[in-house]
């Protein structure tokens, strides 16, 4: 008796035709979840530049209420001279900051502006700026320090 001319004998395994179709369907599971994946990669990475921007603005707020307000306003050295801003990078941690720093857009820069030195109380904005690797558009944000005497 011929095993493959038996009718009581069932044939194992899959056809081309069958394997060919779970590949196919496997691929558009795939490439579904993948486009599903780029949103949340683009918001991991605007969440990390927005740390890293973060933690910059927050060393200069610790300086600006750590500092006596002799220190922030004084006329020859004072942390608030305009001379003293914008800084960027390892710069404002008093670190010379290297050429690739400089030009790398997505390191922020930190401004600090303040009206009148004078002043009571003494409004200081800190706004920090940078371009993301993802888009274009620069991001800014900004912080107001109000110290009085």
């Amino acid at each position: 008796m011929n095993p493959s001319h038996d009718p009581h004998i069932r044939q194992q395994g899959f056809t081309l035709l069958e394997v060919m179709i779970a590949m196919a369907l496997m691929g558009l599971v795939s490439l579904g979840a993948s486009l599903l994946l780029l949103p949340v990669l683009e918001e991991q990475n605007n969440s990390r530049e927005v740390t890293r921007a973060t933690g910059y603005a927050r060393a200069v707020l610790e300086e600006l209420y750590s500092r006596t307000l002799e220190d922030l306003t004084n006329d020859s050295t004072g942390y608030l001279l305009e001379e003293n801003w914008p800084k960027k990078g390892n710069q404002i941690f008093d670190e010379e900051p290297t050429l690739e720093e400089l030009a790398d857009l997505s390191i922020p820069t930190i401004d600090v502006e303040v009206s009148d030195l004078d002043a009571d109380p003494l409004e200081i904005l800190v706004t920090v700026s940078w371009q993301g690797r993802d888009y274009s558009d620069l991001t800014e944000q900004q912080f107001w320090v109000v110290r009085t005497r």
